[in-house]
């Protein structure tokens, strides 16, 4: 894994030049092949440019066009670097500078500037706080009535039940002992 990030960290230095870490250092002064792939990639472009007479001997139409394009490409990447320097790292200061001026601006147009309550307000508040989350005296009375509600339900029940019993002993012509025998009212 070491030697994948270190071959890693070489071809990036050599790219664009860019330092190591120091663990990639110390690790390519221990390991012969990290150490042979660095002396690799800082040789290739002296063999490459080495190359490119004999290439462009072979094409010579093409020569112009590949000097002019190299030309182009080292003074694009040095205005680039130099236009993102000047240009670029201001932007990210003055965008949190008017984050932070418009922030201010609302605190204390908004929070600031609100009118605070005085104590007879907010004991008020707090009383009909309190009157809306308080039980009603009447409570215990409800819970009562609910359940004499389901008493008369289950009674009504049983007394359904035990009619669709009789029905069907008559119809069927069965007998149905029952040990609690209610009493029809």
């Amino acid at each position: 894994m070491l030697c994948h990030l270190t071959r890693w960290f070489v071809s990036r230095s050599e790219d664009g030049g860019k330092a190591w870490p120091r663990f990639a250092e110390r690790h390519a002064a221990r390991c012969a092949a990290c150490r042979e792939y660095a002396r690799f990639a800082s040789a290739l472009p002296t063999r490459l440019s080495a190359e490119v007479p004999s290439l462009l001997a072979q094409a010579p139409e093409a020569a112009l066009t590949f000097e002019g394009a190299e030309a182009e490409r080292s003074r694009s990447r040095r205005g680039a670097s130099v236009r993102r320097t000047v240009f670029l790292r201001p932007l990210p200061l003055a965008s949190a500078a008017l984050a932070l001026v418009a922030l201010v601006l609302v605190f204390t147009q908004v929070i600031l500037r609100e009118p605070r309550l005085s104590p007879a307000d907010r004991q008020a508040a707090f009383a009909a706080l309190r009157s809306v989350t308080a039980a009603p005296d009447e409570l215990g009375g409800v819970a009562v009535d609910v359940e004499s509600s389901l008493d008369r339900e289950r009674d009504i029940l049983e007394r359904s039940i035990l009619s669709a019993l009789d029905y069907l002993q008559e119809r069927l012509n069965i007998k149905i002992e029952r040990k609690d025998r209610l009493k029809s009212s």
